[in-house]
């Protein structure tokens, strides 16, 4: 009887210390989850969670946890299924939660189902409205009408591997990210310690919106670690670029063995990338990633994305000012709510009329990552679209690229890779108010208002974009795109001209424009009105300085340019007016040689005006020598260097 009951004891003793060994190997598994979950690690920590959630544990945390590494893994499917138990096990949890399992769902098209998850999260975060944005036939009925406005080409740069990422070197290259020298095949958007090798290349723009001629960057940029997508200055002085926290040939880590990304400048020293710097805080840290540079359009501000003060895998745009010279300002600005999300923000890029395009998953999409363009009302708040079909997929779709002819590229895994894909925008992409600024005014001559005068804008390419003429009134208004610099012609027969340069205006701006006018023969000189006739000297009328040339020379001098360009004015704003440039020289030297620097300083005169933009037919010249001195200083009389430049001159004499 005793032995039967020393059995039974041992054998729970034995279930019991089973049982401590199996809870204490369950906990180091916890722990172990934990630490590499810690370090972004994932695919790692994903197999751990799931390992004890199939031995039983079901405790919120881990299934949390599980649900983030699936969905920082874009396994859509299984993070849907560990966050919906996360909301059985408990309603109150993190919003956040809510918002994750909602775009967990969209990624799987299963938009009326997350339609229902994410209207709870906004319900929970005390904005219901924004939940209807994710109805399911709003959401199509705003992407149905964006979309149909893109040709799309296949670039035949793609690798095998991974290729992404694209931003314009001058007007006729890219900077583009790519793995293939290494085979490395990623999932560059959803880890912020990615390792992967990657490295910058060039490629030419052709003429069919193609990439060729693949070359790796040269210089100091690529490393043997990781560096991706760049940002280069108008000018290709000056490349901001992403790179792991590298240092002095060493891949930097913080105490938890975590790398970051950071965001880097290089200056083109002879056509090589050198003097690599690292951004200064507050744009890097060790404690967070910043990546993905890119510039406005007057390269005044510099957008990027980080994760900073952010949960585990979601990210944010920000800006920086910018100084010439590459200097960062320290006024780091989260964009608003209008732009960031709880979800992802990524992939900036500012086209030159300030519109801003970034991937996102955290806004109304077909799944995965869609590309978005935003811009401010005159308020100051983003409105934001997406932008169709054709760009977006339900795969992930990011780093979109567009110029000024409406051609650009952007990035997709569509085909399972990430590869470069081209396109020509059709039709520019709507917001739900009209973003042109407004030129406008009232015409008028000798107090009275100019009634059907026409008024022509042209753009940097000197392309009419625009036309309108003055009512009865001498009213107009012209409605431009923002952020591009124009020149605006006005005419009408028997009126002088007048052009003006318009600066760039924000989204929504207006700005007047009015003014008088004078007849065709009419300059205004000093703010008094002078008539000009056939035969008289320009130059007097618009009194000039003397257009001087230095003794037995015929070059243009630095200072008589500023008092030719007035003459070129006159001439542009009076197309009917034609002149003849004559030239003289001084008594010094022989007359047959005179009378040929003559005809060349005629001769310079002549074609500096038809380089400013004359019409070569409305514009001649001739040389006299020094066959009409305007003093005493002839032959052999003694004169000083004064009287003598009075002598060498040229005059402009009206034409009609």
């Amino acid at each position: 009887m005793m032995i039967r009951k020393l059995s039974i004891l041992y054998m729970l003793l034995f279930i019991c210390f089973a049982q401590i060994g199996k809870v204490e190997a369950q906990n180091k598994k916890l722990e172990k989850a934990n630490e590499v979950y810690g370090k972004f690690a994932f695919l790692e920590a994903g197999k751990l969670y799931q390992e004890l959630v199939d031995k039983g544990n079901t405790s919120i945390d881990v299934f949390t946890k599980l649900g983030n590494c699936y969905y920082f893994n874009a396994n859509y499917g299984e993070a849907a299924m560990a966050y919906s138990k996360v909301l059985d096990l408990n309603n109150n949890v993190d919003p956040v939660y809510y918002f994750r399992y909602a775009q967990s769902l969209n990624n799987l098209q299963k938009y009326e189902e997350s339609y229902g998850v994410i209207k709870k999260y906004y319900e929970k975060i005390g904005k219901i409205k924004e939940g209807e944005n994710w109805d399911e036939k709003k959401l199509m009925a705003a992407i149905q009408k964006q979309s149909g406005r893109y040709s799309l080409k296949n670039i035949d740069i793609n690798s095998p591997f991974s290729d992404f990422g694209t931003s314009f070197l001058g007007k006729d290259k890219v900077v583009y990210t790519s793995a293939k020298d290494t085979g490395v095949i990623i999932k560059r958007k959803h880890s912020w310690n990615d390792k992967s090798f990657l490295k910058l290349y060039t490629a030419d723009i052709t003429s069919d919106g193609g990439l060729t001629n693949p070359v790796k960057v040269k210089g100091d940029v690529n490393t043997r670690y990781h560096q991706s997508t760049a940002a280069v200055t108008k000018d290709g002085k000056y490349m901001f670029f992403t790179r792991n926290n590298y240092s002095d040939g060493k891949l930097g880590a913080d105490r938890n063995g975590t790398n970051f990304l950071k965001i880097y400048v290089a200056e083109n020293v002879n056509g090589e990338w050198k003097n690599v710097k690292e951004l200064p805080y507050p744009i890097n840290s060790d404690g967070f990633s910043s990546a993905h540079p890119a510039l406005s359009p007057d390269e005044s501000q510099l957008y990027f994305v980080s994760d900073r003060n952010n949960k585990f895998g979601n990210s944010d745009l920000y800006v920086v000012s910018l100084k010439k010279g590459g200097i960062i300002g320290n006024d780091v600005t989260k964009l608003p709510d209008e732009i960031n999300t709880p979800g992802r923000e990524t992939y900036p890029f500012m086209d030159e009329k300030g519109i801003l395009y970034f991937a996102s998953d955290g806004h109304p999409g077909l799944g995965g990552l869609d590309v978005f363009a935003a811009i401010k009302d005159l308020s100051g708040n983003y409105h934001v679209v997406n932008l169709g079909d054709g760009v977006n997929t339900t795969f992930d779709d990011f780093a979109y690229t567009i110029n000024s002819d409406m051609k650009g590229f952007f990035s997709s895994d569509r085909s399972g890779n990430d590869d470069i894909y081209g396109f020509v925008e059709n039709k520019p992409v709507t917001f739900d108010f009209d973003i042109r600024a407004l030129v406008y005014g009232t015409i008028s001559e000798s107090g009275k208002p100019v009634a059907d005068l026409t008024i022509e804008i042209f753009n940097s390419k000197n392309e009419v974009v625009a036309a309108s003429k003055t009512d009865a009134d001498g009213k107009y208004s012209i409605p431009l795109d923002p952020f591009l610099s124009y020149k605006a012609v006005y005419h009408k027969i028997g009126l002088a001209n007048r052009t003006i340069d318009v600066s760039p205006l924000k989204a929504l701006e207006k700005k007047e424009i009015s003014f008088e006018l004078v007849k065709e023969m009419e300059v205004v000189v000093n703010g008094n009105i002078v008539t000009i006739a056939p035969g008289e000297n320009l130059h007097e009328k618009l009194n000039l300085d003397p257009i001087y040339f230095d003794l037995n020379g015929y070059n243009i001098r630095t200072s008589s340019k500023k008092e030719l360009d007035k003459v070129v004015q006159v001439m542009k704003d009076r197309p009917i007016l034609t002149l003849k440039v004559n030239s003289y020289t001084d008594s010094r030297g022989r007359d047959d040689f005179n009378m040929k620097l003559s005809q060349n300083r005629a001769q310079a005169t002549v074609d500096y005006i038809i380089k400013a933009g004359i019409a070569p037919e409305r514009i001649k010249g001739e040389g006299f020598g020094e066959t009409r001195l305007l003093n005493h200083c002839s032959n052999g009389v003694p004169c000083s260097e004064k009287e003598h430049e009075v002598n060498r001159r040229s005059e402009f004499i009206v034409n009609f």
